[in-house]
């Protein structure tokens, strides 16, 4: 049976100017905001300056939280949130990639209550409802303009690195989408962003949890990223229909995942991103491929759909995937491999993969990609 129930809060204004064009929007969510950004991506893309000229126009004063760093800790997410109770703000607006993103919406949850602890957050509903919150993408494979999920990583007090959480639902009131805000990206992050978006797109296609229009969202999405995918400048200089296929996709897989949530790759990919400082979506990217046969094995007629409207052959694709992925495996020592199993045997994100994955598929791929040191 077809589904076609669906429910996407976030009001998206789309399109090259659309901060301009549409600026009356933030006179509406009140005369004061903070703005939440990393340290320089906001500036250099150009964003931060036309979000305020926009505010300006509005009469809307403003001051900018600069702090969030990249897999941005559950503290700074608080300490945004403080600010914004410090100055008294109506609403927040995030500008960046993923990192600004999520911390702007946990952070508009925090400005708006007081817990006795931070890790509250996880205990929705909360006894007030979030400030609004506004997002003006700069770069294009989150989605998160899009869904729901904040992640974020919890602080530790031994010396090692923090394990990724993801607060739900925390959907943004409007979002921003201008390609032209992702033009100073550099190649190398570009390409991994493209592939946090790919795999969006075909986690959520293979997904127990798909349904009609997630999966129309990821077919679509693919579609336009595998376009790039396949003509890549060879100058690294991306064009601007290139960048804004790129910005287009990863909308779609904003919204595939928004219904669908991700399956193993992210799961097992965090740890790349937390422990070794890879990038999100390369990190990701590493357990494509075999996600990609394991969907076409135990979903043989999703995947020829899939395949037919790619226009692309099974191991052709997983070459591509391969080929952009920029990542040298390195030994794992059997106690690391064991702390992982640990870590992923309560995941989610296993049962919800198709060919009902479990944790000793897992380790059997973690043997074939990861030599044991």
């Amino acid at each position: 049976m077809l589904n076609l129930s669906y429910w996407m809060p976030t009001k998206i204004f789309y399109g090259k100017g659309c901060v301009e064009e549409n600026k009356d929007y933030f006179s509406s969510l009140g005369k004061k905001c903070l703005i939440v950004t990393g340290k320089s991506s906001a500036k250099r893309s150009g964003a931060l300056d036309d979000v305020i000229r926009a505010l300006g126009a509005g009469h809307i004063s403003y001051e900018i939280f600069d702090e969030v760093e990249q897999n941005p800790l559950l503290s700074t997410y608080f300490r945004a949130g403080e600010k914004a109770k410090e100055i008294g703000a109506d609403f927040l607006i995030g500008i960046g990639g993923g990192s600004p993103l999520d911390a702007v919406k946990s952070a508009a949850v925090f400005a708006a209550n007081d817990f006795a602890d931070r890790m509250e957050i996880y205990q929705p509903p909360y006894p007030n409802r979030p400030l609004p919150c506004v997002l003006v993408g700069t770069t294009a494979g989150t989605g998160s303009e899009v869904t729901q999920y904040s992640v974020l990583t919890v602080d530790t007090t031994d010396g090692k690195p923090g394990r990724k959480q993801t607060v739900k639902p925390l959907f943004a009131d409007a979002c921003f989408g201008d390609y032209r805000y992702t033009q100073s990206l550099p190649e190398r992050f570009t390409i991994s962003t493209a592939l946090d978006a790919f795999c969006h797109c075909i986690e959520s296609y293979f997904s127990t949890k798909a349904d009609t229009l997630s999966e129309l969202f990821a077919r679509e999405g693919a579609k336009l990223l595998l376009d790039v995918f396949l003509d890549l400048p060879k100058d690294g200089q991306f064009t601007p229909k290139q960048r804004e296929k790129l910005y287009a996709a990863s909308i779609y897989g904003g919204l595939a995942i928004a219904r669908t949530g991700t399956c193993y790759c992210h799961a097992m990919g965090y740890f790349l991103s937390e422990e070794y400082e890879v990038p999100h979506g390369t990190a990701c990217a590493v357990f494509l491929p075999s996600f990609l046969k394991l969907g076409c094995e135990t979903e043989g007629k999703k995947a020829d759909q899939l395949l037919f409207e790619l226009d692309i052959r099974l191991s052709e694709l997983c070459d591509v995937v391969e080929n952009l992925t920029d990542f040298t495996p390195f030994p794992l020592s059997e106690e690391q491999r064991e702390e992982l199993y640990r870590l992923w045997s309560s995941s989610d994100k296993f049962s919800t993969s198709p060919g009902e994955f479990t944790i000793e598929d897992a380790k059997a791929l973690m043997d074939e990609i990861f030599p044991v040191a």
